[in-house]
């Protein structure tokens, strides 16, 4: 399965630009409050309150989000500003108070396809949170997260292509830097002899989101793991 979530399958109304999105995610999140526009972004400021699915309250914490005005192509950045969660990378928060909700290049595919301020909100804080208090509590057997730095990219290429072999992985990787387009009848990227189409042309056009140089850097990086 690929490592990108879908935001949008649940339209229950017409959500056409960001005064729009605004008053909707105002609307389902009343402790929010829209401050306005700083320095070439939007900005919201309040709690997040955590509801279960019945509906009764477990938790809030007071948030700042950011919107870039490339909206809706960005993803939002969230602020944790009380203290109620310990700031630290191993929960997922980096040293400017910023929540890490996933992998880079997963956030980039959703900026890169639009992503409404109401579908992150009603998503990202809630399992974020929810994850937060479960690992509180010492239930951490079943969460799944990604690993930081280079085991975390790892992770990701090994969800994208559904396999550990680090050879393939690589020969993937090194493929797709050396092709300037996407064709669905050539050969797949990692060495199976089918066409992309009937084999990972998801996974590369998954990567089109990301720059370039950085997967690049990646190649490298399995490059030492073969030991070539």
């Amino acid at each position: 399965m690929l490592p990108v979530i879908n935001l949008t399958a649940n339209r229950n109304f017409r959500i056409r630009n960001f005064e729009e999105d605004k008053i909707a995610t105002l609307s389902a999140n009343k402790g929010l409050h829209y401050i306005g526009e700083r320095k070439a972004s939007y900005l919201f400021r309040g709690n997040y309150y955590l509801i279960n699915p019945q509906g009764d309250f477990i938790e809030s914490f007071e948030i700042a989000i950011v919107i870039e005005q490339n909206y809706p192509n960005t993803f939002p950045v969230v602020f944790l500003l009380d203290d109620k969660i310990e700031k630290n990378a191993d929960n997922h928060i980096n040293p400017d108070c910023s929540i890490c909700f996933d992998h880079t290049y997963v956030t980039n595919a959703l900026a890169a396809r639009g992503l409404r301020l109401f579908d992150f909100v009603n998503y990202y804080p809630n399992k974020y949170f929810s994850w937060i208090l479960v690992k509180q509590y010492g239930q951490t057997h079943n969460l799944q997260e990604w690993a930081h730095d280079h085991k975390g990219k790892i992770q990701l290429y090994e969800s994208l292509l559904e396999t550990t072999e680090k050879d393939t992985l690589r020969l993937f990787l090194e493929t797709y830097c050396r092709t300037k387009a996407l064709n669905r009848n050539d050969k797949c990227y990692c060495g199976n002899g089918k066409k992309l189409k009937k084999c990972h042309f998801e996974a590369a056009r998954f990567l089109k989101s990301t720059p370039l140089k950085n997967i690049q850097n990646d190649v490298n990086l399995f490059c030492d793991l073969c030991g070539s």
